[in-house]
């Protein structure tokens, strides 16, 4: 089984797109990003972590400023999700 690339745990992963599907279709971001990058850049999460960021920020934000797997990790929010989430079994 494949580990969370922000927690570690050896859990079923979910694919997290780090520019949600939600806005590939604005010229904003097709201008930004290529059609290629907006379906692949992404991350293998757990389920608890990917729960976490959508709960935590909305997909504006997560479109504008959180398109790296750095810039969630300095998230004050998720950092504390994800310290929480690496002491669940």
């Amino acid at each position: 089984m494949e580990c969370c690339e922000l927690c570690g745990r050896a859990k079923p992963l979910t694919f997290h797109h780090l520019i949600p599907k939600a806005v590939h279709g604005r010229k904003r971001f097709q201008k930004r990003h290529t059609k290629q990058e907006l379906r692949s850049r992404g991350i293998y999460i757990c389920r608890l972590c990917h729960s976490g960021i959508h709960d935590l920020i909305s997909e504006k934000e997560l479109a504008e400023h959180f398109t790296t797997t750095m810039a969630l990790l300095e998230h004050p929010a998720i950092a504390k999700h994800i310290a929480w989430v690496k002491k669940q079994k």
